[in-house]
């Protein structure tokens, strides 16, 4: 139960994400992000992971309980960190997706994979996870723009 590098690369997270708010000050719409976000991961993985069992998390005996954590905390704490760097302007922020979808498709194939965090089972990093990415990045963007236009006022 306790698989040392997914905890790792948890801890990495919560650690990233605690960093990115002491450079950029915290604000009520990075909880309405980190909820956005758990609330999106986890329904996606409800459908992948569950449902169509292409890919689980961690050990296999304790795939519920590593979807759990990373649903909860990973992505929502990396989320936090992408949002709270996303350049001004429609230019930078399509190549700032990009740059991230591309940094994270990566990440899977190098890191995830082969150190056993994520293990799949018939999902495709590329090209299902790259699409995922460019999807969630844009959503969460739309969500923050939103955010922004209404909290400010």
């Amino acid at each position: 139960m306790w698989y040392l590098p997914f905890w790792i690369f948890f801890a990495v997270s919560l650690i990233a994400a605690g960093i990115s708010l002491v450079i950029r000050k915290p604000r009520f719409i990075d909880i309405q992000i980190f909820l956005m976000a758990a609330a999106l991961v986890m329904s996606c993985d409800m459908i992948f992971c569950k449902q169509y069992h292409l890919y689980h998390y961690g050990l296999e005996g304790y795939a519920g309980w590593y979807s759990f954590w990373a649903n909860l905390f990973i992505i929502p704490a990396l989320g936090i960190v992408f949002i709270k760097f996303v350049p001004e302007g429609l230019k930078g922020v399509l190549i700032y997706i990009a740059v991230w979808t591309i940094a994270f498709t990566w990440f899977e194939i190098f890191v995830t994979a082969p150190l056993g965090i994520l293990h799949y089972t018939g999902w495709k990093v590329f090209p299902y996870s790259t699409i995922g990415y460019i999807i969630a990045f844009s959503l969460e963007y739309g969500y923050y723009k939103m955010l922004l236009k209404h909290c400010s006022k």
